[in-house]
């Protein structure tokens, strides 16, 4: 087991500006994304690249934090419809941040291939509630679009990849009590994938585009730097 010493070094990861307007689609087509410097993921503990490749992206404006995925995947599926549903047992994208790095809360956002989401606000981490008590909260006003290049829940042909497309809204966020990011403002974060597939030796993979130490993709003691820039 390597130790984090081994793990790659990380500089702050620049979350530009857009005035551009983007579509919640999943298609990505929207010019500025390319602009957007992208994150790749590697598997936690190891840091090792991954056998399903997927690439990440970041940008915000006045109103939302936007998340824009590309996961390579030979074979797509979800099955959960509603919402909060454990969708981290299905093939699932994953965005968690803290907005304030000297405080415990954190969200996290658990999205599968049907556009399912799972949301939670964590006040506190393990300890005075867990997943059925923080989930509880809704992220009103999220947006989210899912594109495939294959057959979901289709696991005798082979599929090519999914898009995830989001937007968060910053009012929503108790945290933030209203206000929105300032170029320069700093947060921490990870995004993470659980990949199911037939395909893989041990029919599941986990990644993350943070160097974790441990295979917990709550660990904020190990994630990124976000900032905000104009």
């Amino acid at each position: 087991m390597l130790n984090r010493k081994n793990a790659p070094k990380v500089n702050p990861h620049r979350c530009l500006f857009t005035s551009e307007p983007i579509k919640i689609d999943g298609l990505l087509h929207e010019p500025v994304w390319q602009k957007a410097k992208p994150l790749n993921f590697i598997v936690p503990v190891t840091f090792e690249k991954t056998l399903s490749d997927t690439e990440a992206r970041l940008l915000w404006d006045r109103e939302y934090l936007y998340v824009g995925f590309k996961a390579y995947d030979r074979d797509i599926w979800s099955y959960y419809t509603q919402r909060d549903e454990p969708t981290c047992q299905e093939d699932v994208l994953e965005i968690f941040f803290k907005t304030d790095p000297t405080k415990e809360a954190y969200y996290n956002f658990e999205i599968n291939a049907l556009g399912t989401v799972y949301d939670a606000y964590n006040v506190r981490r393990q300890s005075a509630g867990g997943d059925h008590r923080w989930s509880k909260w809704n992220c009103e006003g999220l947006k989210v679009g899912v594109h495939i290049e294959g057959t979901l829940n289709n696991p005798e042909d082979e599929d090519e990849y999914w898009q995830l497309e989001v937007a968060i809204p910053f009012s929503e966020l108790p945290s933030l009590k209203g206000k929105i990011p300032e170029p320069g403002d700093e947060w921490l974060f990870h995004l993470a994938r659980y990949d199911y597939s037939v395909y893989l030796p041990e029919g599941v993979e986990l990644s993350s585009c943070a160097p974790l130490s441990e295979v917990n993709f709550h660990r904020y003691e190990d994630w990124l730097t976000l900032r905000f820039e104009k």
